[in-house]
């Protein structure tokens, strides 16, 4: 015991840096750890900003209807997010287009060839309506037109047949890595439905990438409708649908819709600040009204005078106005955007959920 203690009083210097060193280390380890913790306790719940670098710019993830008012539809699967047009899949995607027709029955929607079965061709009327659904099907086609890598495609039609099921697979294909990588694809519809205001014939249109991936299947339903109804309208809506009693570090507003006119986007300027991508027309591609994609202050006069649709609220917000359903916007039906909290941050306790909601401070307005 003498000997060592001998030992360590003659390397003492020695001794007392590595004690420190060790002490010190530990401190470290002990402060990373909790500074981690804290920060996780500190985050109530985030959703990044979901990018689709498999997009289309009518076929989504969550399947809709599109209009058509015309014969004829362009489709596209692209290699980007449609949102985010300057940002490339990393890699090589293989995909194979499926098309079908539909018959809506009620709020469903069937495969016409299992419609066809379900309807006796020994009853006159319903031996009727199979005959018509037959020649109407024959009216309904699909094919590329363009290709990422060699530009036009020759037409060579793929059309709905009872002895396909009414359903056509297009050749497996693939988008090029690294850069900007289109196909495109046309439906050609009877002219018939486009005058026609109960449209029951759709064509649901998928686009499935071959797996192994963790892209999606994107997907839409097409048909043509008279446009008596005007169907022309813009929402916008919180991707965060349980916002009114989660409490984010930040949102995802977007906002969808079809006909030309301009959107006003308005948001409490104390509550939120959104994304400057959104306002980069460069980047974005978003197209503003007057080419201002500066915010501007909702005035008392603005809201009592300038716009009934403000009746006299939101002054003091900021305000923003999109040109949407024209120009290069024509085809565009989707616009995203990130609100981030400026009230205050996550260690006050101030919550945006109950009376203080998130939905309470944003807000878009459709003009014609």
């Amino acid at each position: 015991m003498n000997k060592i203690l001998k030992t360590l009083r003659k390397h003492w210097t020695r001794v007392w840096l590595i004690a420190i060193l060790l002490l010190s280390g530990g401190v470290y380890v002990t402060y990373a750890i909790y500074t981690e913790v804290s920060s996780v306790k500190r985050v109530v719940s985030t959703q990044a900003s979901p990018v689709e670098m498999f997009s289309s710019n009518c076929m989504r993830p969550d399947i809709s209807s599109r209009r058509l008012s015309s014969v004829e539809y362009s489709i596209t699967v692209c290699n980007f997010d449609q949102d985010k047009p300057t940002i490339y899949n990393p890699a090589t995607i293989s995909y194979t287009l499926h098309a079908e027709l539909q018959v809506k029955q009620g709020d469903n929607y069937i495969n016409m060839a299992t419609y066809l079965g379900t309807l006796d061709q020994s009853n006159t009327e319903q031996k009727s309506k199979y005959d018509n659904y037959l020649a109407k099907a024959a009216l309904y086609s699909i094919y590329k037109t363009e290709d990422d890598t060699t530009g036009e495609v020759a037409k060579s039609e793929s059309n709905f047949t009872l002895g396909n099921g009414f359903t056509v697979t297009l050749t497996s294909d693939t988008l090029a890595a690294q850069h900007s990588s289109v196909d495109k694809y046309k439906v050609e519809i009877d002219s018939a439905s486009t005058t026609d205001p109960n449209p029951d014939i759709f064509v649901h249109v998928w686009a499935v990438p071959t797996p192994p991936t963790t892209l999606r299947t994107i997907e839409t339903r097409l048909y043509g409708a008279s446009t008596t109804t005007d169907t022309a309208t813009w929402t916008g809506t919180f991707i965060e649908t349980d916002c009114a009693i989660v409490d984010y570090d930040f949102y995802n507003y977007v906002i969808t819709g079809s006909g030309a006119g301009t959107v006003d986007i308005i948001w409490d300027s104390n509550k939120f600040s959104i994304n400057d991508f959104f306002f980069n027309t460069a980047l974005s591609g978003n197209s503003f009204y007057n080419d201002n994609n500066t915010p501007s202050e909702i005035l008392d006069s603005d809201a009592k005078y300038g716009s009934r649709k403000y009746d006299g609220k939101y002054v003091g917000w900021s305000k923003i106005t999109l040109s949407v359903g024209t120009g290069a916007n024509s085809q565009k039906n989707r616009y995203e955007l990130q609100l981030y909290k400026t009230a205050t941050d996550s260690l006050t306790g101030v919550s945006y959920t109950g009376e203080n909601a998130a939905t309470n401070y944003i807000a878009c307005f459709f003009s014609k």
